[in-house]
């Protein structure tokens, strides 16, 4: 059996990251599994690739500490590096029913 996951507001949030940062955004996504379908990963997060450099180096060195953190988090994941276009039209796919 085919589900789909859809999540409009990551949908929205990787759109609104799009829009402002540009489509070659590199992204590290997130995939978690569901018991409703044990044989099949859905992507449900995603952190930047890197904080954008942010002329105020205070604000940026805080970003990276986070940055640091939120990569430390995927060790335990299934996760994958691909730029936010490619994130937004893979969620597209996922939100519809196979």
């Amino acid at each position: 059996m085919n589900v789909s996951y859809n999540n409009e507001e990551l949908l929205e949030e990787v759109r609104q990251d799009m829009i402002e940062f540009g489509e070659e955004l590199g992204v590290i996504v997130v995939y978690s599994i569901f018991s409703e379908n044990p044989d099949k990963y859905y992507i449900t997060d995603y952190i930047w690739g890197e904080p954008v450099h942010d002329s105020d180096m205070d604000i940026y060195e805080e970003e990276m500490k986070l940055h640091e953190k939120e990569l430390a988090t995927l060790e335990y994941t299934k996760h994958e590096k691909m730029t936010i276009k490619e994130l937004y039209n893979n969620l597209l796919k996922q939100s519809k029913i196979i």
